[in-house]
């Protein structure tokens, strides 16, 4: 622990009736849920895009012409892509 830290909770239990790692117990049974609601990652709320999601069978045929087709796709997306510059 931080040397701080042991500081204050030595100054904590001279000043209480508490152990060190009793008030160690209590702040963070009073203050831990607080901390975690304050520091945790917040999740997206809803649909990140308003555009709607394709139906399954739409989707399944789509990935069909795709497996068919793939090489031709990848090439024109490597053709399409600029010659690298590092004047950016």
């Amino acid at each position: 622990m931080e040397k701080q830290l042991l500081a204050k909770l030595a100054q904590g239990a001279r000043r209480t009736p508490h152990k060190k790692q009793d008030l160690v117990r209590i702040t963070l049974r009073r203050y831990l849920p607080r901390v975690i609601e304050e520091e945790a990652i917040k999740q997206p709320q809803g649909r990140v895009t308003n555009v709607e999601p394709w139906p399954k069978n739409a989707l399944e045929k789509a990935w069909k012409v795709t497996d068919k087709c793939w090489d031709k796709i990848e090439k024109a997306v490597v053709d399409a892509q600029p010659a690298p510059s590092f004047d950016d």
